[in-house]
């Protein structure tokens, strides 16, 4: 591989420089790029453009991440009087060296027009504080001076590029640009400069309100809600077009916020910028935890008037649905919403330095946010709905699973199979070193929960855990258990009464605190129980486990009768022995591997083999065949409930009938 340019490397180590600070860019926001020379394939030097491309987030933003355009070919451009937002793509991409790479920014003209070399952009907390005021421009004015040259807002594109050009031209000597209530731009003839001139600048803005510890005064306001009282009921309502998941962000300063007497007047304004509609809609929605429903659909009115308002001025569009994506709830915390865990994080960061800068600055000027249909533009603009038509959602998208024995091979395996699917996963399991080292191995959106399957408040806290976490469940996997081997003349009383508490009263437990949040969610789901082929074709000396494991498979089956007026349907895999996910061994199998070799009169490095060979197809069970099984189910693919699927390989003894 050919070096990189050194204006290039410079570019890259300083545009993470700043992306690695979410005061100045959060998630896939601001831009950066930088002018040089390459050389073409006919050995020709090229005046060229490196710019951030649409999509990669500055922080971790590689190479890739810019693409080079022929600087002149940009430039050119200006001449134009005017150019609509597809022609401005189409030509930016035709000056692309590399035609399969990135798309570049949507302000790649704005950054080609001008003369420095290097150029930053941020969308920094400080410079929208002190300009979101009614003063705004005056405080800005007082702050820079000349340094900058100040723009009131217009949206990104070739109007805004031009403006910016023209203003820079008048003042040379300027060292910014600040876009009032959009961020601000810094350049210069070197990386390092450019970023002292941005941090020096955002430094000033920042001087100008109070810090973390000032944000709100008195004590510390604790979480007075539960999270499974409330969020199951929050999701439902904004889960009406498709199953959303939710992010519930409750540090003391934040309750304290939504505690402080204005908090409602204050928060529920605009957004800091019109690109934080896309991920957060214009205003948060104020809930009352007394009527959480009332809020929503009085903001859904309010939402569909403004929409209207818009349309009626802009011309047609595709009408999102009128449904939050940022919720404050007083007592409980800021909660966010999203089509995927991803999706919900992105709203909560930014909602969450949203309230905080507010809060921050409130005593510098009243707040004042853009028009709505400045906000409209942003949200309705057509190239960031060809964004939203684009996405494809998997099969889960949206969904929350709850998986206990989550430490385990079998549950590591089940929670991959349903990440891959799309759905966020709660590992539950009494062993944090087993569960979080799980976690941790897992790629998506999981979270590691300590909880006790046997006992009715560990398992309960357990589920509200989950709920703070992704604002409900849509599927539950009983899984946990545990094993001993022994004849019935020779198992002890208290490990047979142990295997039945995990396995059997576990699984009881699980559905109990289980069902009552599905049913304050109103959402319908899905519980797969991870049964075992043993209940169909039980094993000499195995059996307490196999007693417990027929135990809970009955239970799921009036689980079934009982759950399916709820919409909620419950079935059973029955899985052969699984000895490991990966690096993860089977804990159940550690413990009892060698006395069930010695049940079968083999020798215990024949046992995997042993379980190979006597089923038909002569194949190992893994973790992920039976996630594939319990995928099955928790999907819906079919009207089954009160039904098992065997994961074994065709054992004959395991037939069902």
């Amino acid at each position: 591989m050919s070096e990189l340019p050194t204006t290039l490397e410079s570019l890259i180590t300083t545009s993470r420089a700043l992306g690695s600070n979410d005061t100045l860019v959060m998630h896939g926001g601001g831009n950066t790029s930088a002018k040089g020379k390459l050389t073409d394939i006919l050995g020709r030097d090229r005046e060229v453009i490196w710019i951030k491309g649409s999509g990669f987030a500055l922080d971790t933003i590689t190479a890739a991440g810019f693409p080079a355009c022929d600087l002149q070919a940009l430039r050119d451009l200006r001449s134009l009087d005017q150019m609509c937002d597809e022609d401005m793509v189409r030509e930016v991409r035709a000056t692309m060296l590399d035609t399969t790479a990135c798309t570049p920014s949507i302000e790649a003209l704005l950054h080609a027009f001008l003369p420095h070399t290097f150029i930053l952009h941020s969308h920094a907390d400080a410079i929208l504080a002190v300009s979101n005021r009614e003063r705004g421009e005056s405080i800005c004015r007082e702050l820079y001076g000349d340094r900058v040259v100040h723009i009131p807002y217009i949206m990104p594109g070739f109007p805004l590029a031009k403006a910016v050009a023209e203003a820079i031209d008048a003042n040379p000597n300027a060292i910014g640009a600040l876009l009032h209530q959009h961020g601000l731009f810094t350049f210069a003839e070197t990386a390092e400069e450019a970023l002292a001139l941005h941090h020096e600048l955002v430094g000033l803005a920042s001087d100008q309100y109070d810090e973390l510890a000032q944000v709100v005064s008195g004590d510390a306001t604790p979480r007075r809600h539960k999270a499974s009282d409330i969020l199951p009921m929050l999701r439902a309502a904004v889960s009406q077009d498709r199953p959303m998941v939710l992010d519930t962000r409750d540090d003391p300063w934040l309750l304290a916020a939504l505690d402080f007497p204005t908090a409602e007047r204050l928060l529920c304004t605009p957004a800091l910028t019109p690109d934080h509609t896309i991920r957060t809609k214009p205003w948060p929605c104020w809930i009352d935890a007394n009527d959480p429903t009332a809020a929503i659909a009085h903001y859904g009115k309010m939402y569909s008037a403004y929409v209207c308002a818009g349309i009626a001025s802009r011309g047609e569009r595709t009408h999102l649905d009128a449904l939050p994506r940022v919720m404050l709830v007083p007592g409980l915390g800021l909660v966010a919403a999203g089509i995927n865990a991803k999706a919900a994080g992105i709203a909560a960061d930014i909602a969450e330095h949203t309230i905080f800068t507010k809060m921050a600055s409130r005593e510098l000027d009243s707040y004042r946010g853009l028009p709505d249909i400045d906000l409209f533009d942003m949200e309705y603009w057509p190239l960031e709905q060809a964004k939203l038509a684009s996405f494809s959602p998997r099969e889960l998208e949206g969904q929350v699973a709850v998986v206990t024995g989550g430490g385990g091979a079998i549950g590591e395996g089940v929670a991959r199979v349903l990440l891959e699917a799309g759905a966020a996963v709660a590992l539950i399991d009494i062993d944090r070193a087993h569960v979080e080292a799980a976690a941790d191995r897992l790629d998506g959106p999981v979270a590691a929960i300590v909880g006790d399957v046997t006992n009715e408040t560990s398992i309960a806290n357990a589920m509200d855990t989950v709920c703070h976490a992704f604002g409900g469940m849509d599927i539950i996997v009983p899984n946990a258990g545990i094993a001993y081997s022994a004849s019935i003349e020779s198992q002890d009383a208290d490990l047979f009464r142990k295997v039945l508490d995990v396995n059997l009263t576990g699984v009881f437990n699980t559905l109990q605190s289980g069902i009552r949040v599905m049913r304050r969610q109103e959402m319908g789901g899905s519980v797969v129980i991870v049964s075992s082929k043993n209940v169909l074709s039980p094993g000499a000396e195995f059996g307490a486990y196999s007693a417990s494991k027929t135990g809970a498979h009955q239970l799921g089956k009036v689980a079934a009768m009982e759950f399916s007026g709820d919409d909620i349907v419950v079935n059973m895999v029955c899985p052969d022995a699984v000895f490991s996910c990966g690096d993860n061994p089977s804990g159940l199998w550690q413990q009892i591997g060698a006395d069930r070799a010695r049940a079968k009169g083999i020798d215990a490095s024949e046992l995997e083999s042993h379980y190979r060979d006597r089923n038909m197809l002569k194949t190992l069970i893994t973790a992920e065949d039976v996630g594939r099984a319990v995928l099955f189910f928790a999907a819906r693919r079919t009207p089954t409930t009160g039904c098992l699927l065997t994961v074994d390989g065709g054992v004959p003894g395991g037939f069902p009938r």
